[in-house]
C-alpha cells in the first residue's frame, strides 16, 4: 500500500499540510510577539512622564530611592509595571522588593540622547540576571540645585516584562486543537484529492490488467485532470490498435496457412500417386515431378520471404552504403518482369533522369522488384505500368522512384494499412500473394533511412513513390 501512487499522493498533501499549518504557526507567533512589545512599549512611553514627575516630587521632598519605590509599587503592580532608580550606571531602588538592587543597568543609549531624556523618554529591552527580558522606558532626573557640576542624573526606568511565553503558554491548548482540526480537514481533502487523481489511473491500470488477460475490446472513460484524460485517449487508440494488429495477424495466418496448404495438398496428392503407381507412363509421372517441383518452389519463396521480413524488422539485415544509379537499376528489374508483362498484355515503361542514392543495391532492387510485381500482378490486360526515377522536387536532396500501374486501386479506407505485414484487405494481399512484398518494401527503405508512399483511387490505379537521400560521392 505504501508504494501506491494514492498513499503517495496522500503522504505529501499532509506534509505540505504540516508545512503549511507551521509556518503559518510561526508567523502568527511571531506577529503576536511584535504586537504585544507594541502595546506594552507604547504604553510605558506614555506612563513614564507621569511616573517620573511623582519620583520628582518625593526625591525634592528628600525621600530615599528605597521609600520612592515602596510608595509607588502598588500602583504600577496594577499595571503590570515596575519601577526601577539607576544611579551611576546600577540599580539603587526595586519596587519589586529589591530584587535587582545592586545590579548593573547598562543604558545603550548615547550620551545626547541621555540628556534628551529629561523630556523624552526612551525606550529598550532589558534582561535580568535571571534571564527574564522586561520592556522599559526611562527618563532622568536632573541632580537637585547644588550639586556638583559632574553630578550624575537619576534614571527613572518603569519596566513591564514580556508577556509573550506567558501568552503562548495560555492559547497553546487552543492553537493545538486549531493547528489539529486543520490537519485533519486538510488529510481529508487530500484523501479526496489524490482519489480524484488517481481513480481514472487505477482505471487504466485495471484496463491493462484486463487487455494482458485478453480482453481487447475494453474501451476507457476519458475523465480526471487533462493529463489523465490524455493518457486515456491514447490508451484506447493503443487497445484499437491492439484488435487491429491482432485481427489482423489471425488473418495474416490463416492466409498464410492457406498459402502453405495448398502446395502442400498438390504435393501430398501427385507424390501419393507415384508411391502408389497411379501414374504408369512416363510423361504423366515426369508432369507430376514439375508440379512438385513449381508448387515447393512456391512454398520456398513464401518461407523465404517470411524469414526476409523477420530479419529486416529485427535489425538484423546489415545495409551496405554505396552510390547506386537509381534509373539504372529501375531498367534492370524491368528487365526481369518483361515476360511476365507481354505474357499478360501489359506495358512497361520507363522514364527519368539518372540519378545516385547511398544504399544496398541487392536490397534496393528487391525493393524495386516487389513494386513491379505487384503492379504488374494487379494491372489488367492492355493496362500500363510506368516507372519513374529523378529527383523529388518536393523534397530537397531526395530521389524518387515511382512505380504506377493502372489497375483497380486501392480503397480509401485500405491506404493507411497497406504496407502492414498482418493486413489483408488491400488488393495487393489477394490473387495468391501472402501480402509480405510491400512490407518488405517499407523496411527496406526505411533502413535507408528514406519513406515509401501510396496514393490511388478505386478504378484510377495505384501510385507508389520511394523517396530516398541523395548520394555525395561518384559511382564506383
Amino acid at each position: 500500500m505504501t508504494n501506491t501512487l494514492r498513499f503517495r499522493l496522500l503522504l505529501s498533501y499532509a506534509i505540505l499540510t504540516a508545512i503549511i499549518l507551521m509556518v503559518a504557526g510561526l508567523t502568527l507567533t511571531l506577529a503576536w510577539r511584535s504586537v504585544q512589545d507594541r502595546v506594552i512599549r507604547t504604553r510605558l512611553v506614555a506612563a513614564a512622564p507621569l511616573t517620573t514627575r511623582l519620583v520628582r516630587e518625593l526625591w525634592r521632598n528628600g525621600s530615599p530611592p528605597a521609600t520612592i519605590t515602596s510608595e509607588l509599587s502598588r500602583p504600577l503592580q496594577a499595571r503590570n509595571a515596575r519601577l526601577l532608580l539607576v544611579h551611576h550606571g546600577r540599580v539603587v531602588a526595586d519596587s519589586a522588593g529589591g530584587e535587582l538592587v545592586g545590579a548593573s543597568f547598562d543604558l545603550p543609549f548615547s550620551p545626547a540622547r541621555l540628556r534628551r531624556s529629561t523630556r523624552v523618554p526612551l525606550a529598550g529591552v532589558f534582561t535580568a540576571p535571571n534571564g527574564r527580558e522586561f520592556l522599559y522606558a526611562l527618563m532622568a532626573l536632573s541632580p537637585p540645585k547644588g550639586a556638583a557640576s559632574d553630578a550624575s542624573p537619576l534614571y527613572v526606568i518603569q519596566m513591564s516584562p514580556r508577556r509573550f511565553p506567558d501568552i503562548v503558554r495560555e492559547i497553546a491548548a487552543e492553537l493545538g486543537w486549531a493547528a489539529l482540526m486543520a490537519l485533519l480537514a486538510g488529510l481529508l481533502f487530500s484523501w479526496f484529492l489524490s482519489r480524484w487523481i488517481t481513480r481514472p489511473l487505477t482505471q487504466i491500470a485495471q484496463a491493462a490488467d484486463q487487455i494482458a488477460q485478453g480482453d481487447l475490446d475494453l474501451h476507457l472513460e476519458v475523465s480526471g485532470p487533462a493529463e489523465v484524460k490524455h493518457v486515456a485517449r491514447q490508451f484506447n487508440h493503443m487497445a484499437q490498435e491492439v484488435r487491429a494488429s491482432r485481427q489482423a495477424q489471425q488473418a495474416f495466418i490463416a492466409n498464410v496457412s492457406h498459402d502453405l496448404k495448398t502446395p502442400l495438398t498438390v504435393i501430398q496428392g501427385f507424390s501419393q500417386a507415384l508411391v502408389e503407381g497411379v501414374i504408369g507412363d512416363p510423361a504423366s509421372a515426369q508432369r507430376a515431378a514439375h508440379v512438385i517441383h513449381q508448387e515447393s518452389q512456391r512454398m520456398g519463396r513464401l518461407v523465404d520471404q517470411l524469414l526476409d521480413l523477420a530479419r529486416l524488422e529485427s535489425g538484423q539485415v546489415q545495409m551496405r552504403r554505396e552510390p547506386v544509379a537509381l534509373k539504372t537499376l529501375a531498367a534492370e528489374a524491368l528487365a526481369r518482369f518483361h515476360l511476365a508483362a507481354e505474357r499478360k498484355g501489359v506495358t512497361l515503361s520507363l522514364v527519368g533522369e539518372d540519378v545516385l542514392v547511398e544504399g544496398d543495391r541487392d536490397r534496393l532492387m528487391q525493393a524495386c522488384a516487389n513494386l513491379l510485381d505487384n503492379g504488374v500482378r494487379h494491372t489488367p490486360e492492355g493496362g500500363l505500368v510506368a516507372c519513374r526515377v529523378g529527383r523529388a522536387v518536393d523534397a530537397p536532396g531526395m530521389a524518387e522512384l515511382v512505380v504506377q500501374d493502372t489497375g483497380p486501386g486501392i480503397p480509401p479506407e485500405m491506404l493507411p494499412r497497406v504496407f502492414d505485414r498482418f493486413y489483408q484487405g488491400d488488393r495487393a494481399r489477394r490473387r495468391g500473394s501472402a501480402g509480405l512484398g510491400l512490407s518488405i518494401v517499407q523496411e527496406i527503405v526505411r533502413a535507408h533511412g528514406g519513406r515509401v508512399e501510396v496514393r490511388s483511387k478505386p478504378d484510377q490505379g495505384a501510385t507508389f513513390r520511394i523517396l530516398l537521400h541523395l548520394s555525395s560521392h561518384p559511382a564506383s
